[in-house]
């Protein structure tokens, strides 16, 4: 668990995590510079929880956000099998079960040494707990079902609060690259390219949206209006560019690191001087989003502006 001034509903996420019908065999938290009762809170939950509650030792003078502060406790991590907990949601009391129970499905067909990822989706609630949807994935206009490794490098599809990893995911996700833009989504190009992904439609636990959530689930009408609005009239080869190069860094880093060899070479030709080349690349190797939308807005990007070969501050 990741932490960040998390007093206000820290209590009920903790409460739902030691309710679980499948007991962790210990709760690991990193908390990233709070300033609230966060801290507090958590070594009176030390006192009293059923399970080992652990503190990493976290003396760094500056924050290292929701992703970094992931990978360390990944990098503390010694379990078969990993989940990730947000310090604001609540947690369905099988959710542990039934993501384990699938895990146990995806072992059997592709060999408990593959890298797998099983995740589920979630229902929106509001900061008072009242439902806002009953399905993440809907509202956000997704198909998790789509997760080949081009799919999954194009549009994350797992949450990270909602997943459980392997051993073998962790290991071979460390150290994460610089290029990494989410850690949900870096874990699940790691599992799609050489092992495999399972989904529970499902919902397995409660999506808490507030004003203070690091990446909330916004609907897909709301994430266009807000796109099209802060597009750069002036520079709109620049707006594209933000717009693709971040999601295909990430994708370059996991073929760089894992290959395969030939899919990584043909996925240079994107930073083609070519617009043409650049978009019959993309099409060849099947490059598309969730909905005409997105996808129709990701070829326009790449038309308009060569992908940027760095990170974009």
């Amino acid at each position: 668990m990741a932490t960040c001034n998390g007093e206000r509903f820290l209590d009920h996420q903790i409460a739902s995590i030691l309710a679980q019908t499948v007991l962790p065999s210990r709760l690991l938290v990193a908390d990233d510079g709070s300033s609230d009762q966060t801290l507090k809170c958590l070594r009176d939950w030390q006192k009293q929880s059923p399970v080992p509650l652990e503190l990493l030792d976290c003396n760094g003078s500056e924050r290292l956000g929701s992703c970094r502060n992931f990978e360390q406790l990944l990098r503390e991590s010694v379990a078969s099998y990993v989940m990730l907990s947000d310090q604001d949601d609540v947690w369905d009391v099988d959710k542990a079960e039934r993501l384990l129970t699938q895990m146990n499905v995806l072992e059997h067909r592709f060999g408990a040494e593959k890298p797998l990822l099983v995740h589920a989706d979630l229902r929106l609630i509001d900061a008072e707990g009242h439902q806002i949807h009953p399905s993440f994935h809907c509202c956000q206009g997704l198909d998790p079902q789509r997760d080949g490794l081009f799919e999954v490098g194009l549009q994350n599809v797992a949450t990270g609060c909602a997943l459980l990893v392997n051993r073998s995911v962790v290991e071979r996700s460390l150290p994460f690259p610089d290029e990494v833009v989410l850690h949900d989504w870096w874990l699940a190009l790691v599992a799609a390219q050489a092992g495999g992904l399972a989904y529970l439609p499902k919902p397995c636990s409660s999506y808490r949206q507030h004003q203070a959530n690091v990446v909330g689930a916004r609907g897909w009408r709301h994430q266009l209006i807000q796109r099209l609005l802060g597009v750069d009239v002036v520079r709109p080869d620049l707006a594209a560019q933000r717009l693709i190069s971040p999601g295909l860094l990430q994708l370059r880093a996991c073929l760089a690191r894992f290959g395969p060899p030939e899919s990584a070479t043909r996925f240079e030709r994107l930073w083609s001087a070519s617009a043409w080349v650049r978009c019959s690349t993309a099409l060849k190797l099947g490059l598309r989003k969730h909905g005409w939308w997105r996808t129709a807005g990701f070829y326009a990007a790449l038309l308009c502006s060569r992908p940027s070969r760095h990170e974009l501050s």
